[in-house]
């Protein structure tokens, strides 16, 4: 059976090239939403989702938070053959 191992990575817009603010829209309910990657915008995106691949981790789920995005990340553990 496989065994996972779970981290948690927070990125601040600072992180992101300027105007990264408007990628983010969220109703007052609290559901965000990603639009207008563009250019440099969706390159920082692809740059965080690639760095952790990189690391043989998967994303699970990414949610925006205020002015963070929060993304929960899975990998499969190595397990010992039986001899």
């Amino acid at each position: 059976m496989a065994q996972w191992s779970y981290k948690t990575s927070r990125h601040t817009l600072a992180e992101m090239p300027a105007g990264a603010e408007r990628v983010f829209a969220c109703d007052d309910k609290g559901h965000c939403l990603v639009h207008d990657l563009q250019g440099k915008k969706m390159g920082a995106l692809e740059d965080i989702l690639n760095e952790e691949g990189k690391k043989g981790w998967e994303l699970v789920q990414c949610h925006y938070h205020a002015t963070e995005l929060f993304c929960l990340w899975k990998k499969q553990e190595e397990q010992e053959k039986k001899s």
